[in-house]
């Protein structure tokens, strides 16, 4: 593992889902991991971030 990408996340879902697809989408040959840490959102952020992407 090259790099580990942590996000820290509190009911920013829209910028979330940008940054991560910003991620994936990025040409690099580091392998990394990606990370998020979330304060207790409760405006369905996680849910829809789970299905966006389902094996983060």
């Amino acid at each position: 593992m090259d790099i580990s990408i942590i996000i820290v996340h509190y009911k920013t879902k829209d910028v979330t889902l940008d940054c991560v697809e910003s991620i994936y989408a990025s040409k690099t040959s580091c392998t990394f991991e990606t990370i998020i840490v979330d304060n207790a959102s409760n405006d369905g952020s996680i849910q829809a971030i789970q299905d966006a992407f389902p094996g983060l």
